[in-house]
């Protein structure tokens, strides 16, 4: 392999990596805050994806119905609750209506323009809204399940969206334009700005969200929940709005995920599963809780990929996927060494 061929192989590397980095992110996200393995975040990428593609045809998304029809679901659940506790539940219909509204409102709208900055919003905002109810419906009926337990409900709502995508979109790809479709070379090596967009986009985000753990109130609030659920709502932290935040965030990254990536592979109701599973092995390499630590895992299992497709394309995913072993016997042993200082 000369350098050219190296060169080439490895900014096709990072750009997979910064795919795969904000759906690691949003992994990140709800587990340091949630304790939730979310196996169905891949999912928001596709509904994002598609969304989008939806507004631009100057269609409908036929995810706005079921956004709202969810959100029905969790209100009834919500009444019931507070009919139960006595408390007046016309301030909950009046929320759910008001959004309601506003969730089409930017639907019809998005639908109606040109302006691709405009659907992109709606996309992110209507995906974004399916974090909360799903977390309404899966974790806070029971927050204080076991790991293996919301494990395997995160589970069940991925068999339940990556069959739904099919059912309300179908099977066959769409096509989305990229936001700018200028190309520049780099020692002789054709690159996109598409590609430029999605790895800025990785990094700002992951630097976004590290300061926001790190220095602001809300973030330290947010690790306060994750780590000891019931001091913090001592402390006046709203437990709940906690968990529906950070699904409501993660949902709304991977969905800015799917817009990016699908002008380079096109919509599709599979793409989000595959990456989703890859962004899950990067972001393992720092224990779904270290945000830098994570962004290099995922580049370099996107870099990974691209000189394992070079050498073996029908393998390449059989490679990536076997990187989780020496990843997890190295924190394995990394946290076996910390217990021992201990």
């Amino acid at each position: 392999m000369d350098w050219f061929s190296t060169l080439f192989l490895g900014l096709d590397g990072v750009t997979n990596g910064a795919v795969y980095a904000l759906v690691g992110l949003s992994l990140v996200l709800v587990y340091t805050t949630t304790r939730v393995v979310n196996v169905a975040q891949g999912e928001f990428l596709t509904f994002g994806a598609l969304s989008f593609a939806s507004f631009i045809e100057g269609s409908l998304t036929p995810l706005l119905y079921v956004v709202l029809g969810t959100g029905a679901v969790c209100l009834l659940l919500d009444v019931l609750q507070a009919v139960k506790f006595r408390r007046n539940p016309l301030r909950l219909v009046s929320k759910f209506a008001a959004c309601g509204v506003a969730l089409s409102a930017l639907a019809y709208g998005a639908c109606h323009t040109s302006s691709i900055a405009l659907q992109m919003v709606a996309a992110l905002v209507l995906v974004a809204a399916m974090g909360p109810l799903i977390y309404r419906l899966t974790v806070e009926p029971n927050p204080g399940n076991s790991p293996v337990v919301l494990l395997i409900c995160s589970v069940g709502v991925s068999l339940v969206l990556h069959p739904l995508a099919l059912l309300i979109w179908g099977a066959d790809p769409r096509t989305v334009p990229p936001i700018s479709e200028l190309r520049f070379s780099v020692a002789n090596v054709d690159i996109a700005m598409q590609s430029v967009i999605i790895l800025s986009a990785a990094i700002v985000m992951t630097a976004a969200l590290f300061v926001f753990f790190r220095f602001s109130l809300v973030g330290k609030a947010l690790r306060a929940a994750s780590i000891n659920r019931d001091g913090a709502q001592y402390c006046g932290i709203p437990v709940g709005m906690v968990g529906r935040l950070s699904y409501f965030i993660a949902a709304g990254i991977s969905a800015l995920s799917g817009m990016l990536l699908a002008p380079l592979v096109t919509a599709n109701y599979e793409m989000g599963f595959i990456v989703g599973l890859k962004g899950f092995v990067g972001a393992t390499m720092g224990g779904l809780i270290n945000y830098p630590l994570s962004l290099a895992g995922v580049f370099l299992v996107g870099v990974f990929e691209s000189f394992s497709a070079f050498f073996s394309s029908s393998l390449r995913d059989a490679w990536v996927f076997s990187l989780v072993i020496p990843i997890l016997l190295w924190r394995s042993a990394q946290h076996g060494g910390e217990l021992d200082e201990h």
